[in-house]
């Protein structure tokens, strides 16, 4: 591995920017049926769709940011999600995102969990200081307004019909006590899970660091 050597009055090389996401990732045994339900709806239709090969999980926002940035931001996230508590999340039925071009076909949170997603998802969005996102976040999106676990996207009308013919019915749950970050991972072209931040329902230790 050759050396590198920097000049002192070089410009610094800006660092490079990724793609993140915030999710709650089910336990091994719902991960596992959302799998076989995506290969059994790509046997069906002979073909690839959107989302096809990721893993299965509820999004929660999206944010692009410099890689030495994360840390901050990790740390940010870290004192923000440790004070949630854990809820149980509860899945009931599939359904579908009708959009003029292309639709979504996802399983389905219970109300009361969509309602338990997006009570701790706001308080996180609410959190964050303005000044912080602006300095540190690119193109943040907040993702958790219908919150859902999706088998796949950017489908036709026809194959939705066909997702709908496939599945019927499902129920399944779990204790939610963690959420996830997850970075785009250009080369296998997937979001692959970096860091998991549990839900303690307590406070961290140690002071917010002052950043302005």
């Amino acid at each position: 591995m050759s050396e590198f050597h920097c000049s002192l009055d070089a410009p610094p090389v800006a660092s490079r920017l990724c793609a993140y996401s915030l999710a709650i990732m089910p336990p091994p045994q719902i991960a596992e049926e959302v799998c076989d339900f995506k290969q059994l709806f790509r046997d069906a239709t002979g073909k690839s769709y959107g989302s096809a090969n990721a893993d299965g999980h509820i999004s929660l926002d999206g944010f692009d940011a410099a890689e030495v940035d994360y840390p901050l931001i990790l740390a940010e996230y870290k004192r923000l999600i440790t004070p949630l508590t854990p809820f149980q999340l509860n899945f009931s039925g599939f359904a579908d995102f009708d959009r003029a071009n292309f639709s979504a076909f996802y399983i389905k949170p219970t109300e009361d969990s969509c309602n338990a997603i997006r009570e701790r998802t706001q308080a996180v969005m609410k959190g964050f200081d303005k000044k912080f996102k602006k300095q540190y976040m690119q193109k943040w999106a907040d993702e958790s307004k219908n919150p859902h676990m999706t088998i796949g996207r950017r489908l036709t009308r026809e194959w939705v019909a066909l997702a709908h013919s496939l599945f019927k019915e499902y129920e399944a749950g779990f204790v939610c006590d963690s959420f996830a970050i997850r970075k785009y991972n250009e080369k296998r072209r997937q979001y692959e899970v970096i860091d998991t931040i549990l839900l303690s329902g307590q406070k961290p230790v140690g002071e917010q660091i002052s950043l302005f």
